[in-house]
């Protein structure tokens, strides 16, 4: 089993973490989902997290050595280019960094959020499963829940699906 870590606001953590289990567990593959706040981190510091999604860093923002140690052993590290405190001090060589935001500069960000919703993958991506996923546009449908999600959350849930191999993105 692997775990995903999960950083944002009170006030979007479970909508993420509901949509994240929906797209990504299935009877192969079974992910669990652990939303990081200031409360959880002392319960969870040892627990090694394959991906850790910051979308927002307020939330945490005291508890910064041990925030640091957590991602220090993950995987992949998804990063919402757009916050004004990035985090610090990250020394683990082995650590895949993918930022998205509107920042030019992202490995995803939006071209479109008008009619569809299109993400443009800047840099090629390499998935867990040692997939090569190249620079392109990608439309994330969003039917249900389009009114209920704002726009760094879908890039931040598709940056995961991304690098999980799901190239078909809905939620």
């Amino acid at each position: 089993m692997a775990f995903i870590g999960v950083i944002a606001d009170s006030k979007h953590e479970l909508q993420i973490k509901r949509i994240l289990e929906s797209r990504l567990n299935s009877p192969n593959k079974e992910y669990t989902i652990v939303v990081i706040n200031e409360k959880s981190i002392s319960n969870i510091k040892n627990i090694r997290f394959e991906t850790i999604l910051v979308m927002d860093l307020e939330s945490v923002k005291a508890e910064k050595d041990s925030l640091n140690e957590i991602i220090k052993n993950a995987k992949y590290l998804i990063l919402n280019a757009d916050l004004e405190n990035n985090i610090e001090d990250i020394q683990n060589v082995n650590l895949n960094i993918i930022t998205f935001g509107f920042n030019s500069k992202a490995t995803i960000t939006a071209s479109s959020v008008e009619n569809n919703f299109i993400i443009c993958l800047q840099r090629k991506l390499i998935s867990l499963e040692q997939k090569v996923i190249e620079p392109q546009e990608l439309e994330v449908k969003l039917d249900r829940i389009k009114a209920q999600i704002n726009s760094h959350n879908i890039m931040g849930i598709a940056s995961i699906l991304l690098i999980y191999g799901k190239t078909e993105i809905f939620f």
